[in-house]
């Protein structure tokens, strides 16, 4: 069997192109650590898992600086982002931008001092009951502490979603 990092280039290269299709929601994942300082980034690999508990899971870089954040807190915040978000989203995912990842006009603190996008579609505040290691990245699974929805309103703001490298549209198509 091949361990993860001898997989030959093509593989990867073909494994990447065959999920470029895929269409995803984007959040950012995010959390504080001991000093209060919030950490996080731009993820397309965060899922509901459970409705019982209820529970969402999410893959993070091992890494990414957010990484031993969340290990350390044992808690996270899933922020699922809106179209209106989009500017956010190239903080979330440059490093050399970290400065303008969390400005007061766009967090808020919730449950365990962590993270709220204001205006997302959702906030889902997470207490770490799991982690499991695989390739590159730790899966945390969370149980859902606390839900945060917007105002009516921000509810028909269209998600921020990850398509074919770049983003894209999303429109619903009414049922016939």
């Amino acid at each position: 069997m091949t361990a993860h990092s001898d997989v030959a280039s093509p593989l990867r290269d073909t494994f990447r192109a065959s999920m470029r299709p895929v269409a995803a929601s984007v959040s950012v994942v995010a959390s504080g650590d001991a000093a209060g300082a919030w950490h996080g980034m731009a993820v397309t690999s965060a899922v509901s898992l459970s409705m019982e508990p209820p529970s969402m899971m999410v893959a993070v870089n091992r890494s990414a600086s957010v990484h031993p954040v969340i290990q350390g807190a044992g808690w996270f915040s899933l922020n699922l982002m809106a179209e209106c978000h989009a500017d956010l989203l190239e903080a979330f995912s440059r490093s050399d931008l970290r400065d303008r990842r969390f400005l007061p006009e766009h967090w808020s603190a919730g449950l365990q001092g962590l993270p709220v996008l204001k205006d997302a579609l959702s906030t889902h505040l997470c207490r770490v009951t799991a982690a499991h290691d695989f390739g590159t990245h730790t899966v945390f699974f969370g149980q859902v502490e606390d839900v945060i929805l917007p105002e009516p309103a921000a509810r028909t703001l269209a998600p921020l979603v990850w398509f074919n490298g770049a983003r894209a549209a999303l429109s619903a198509t009414a049922e016939t």
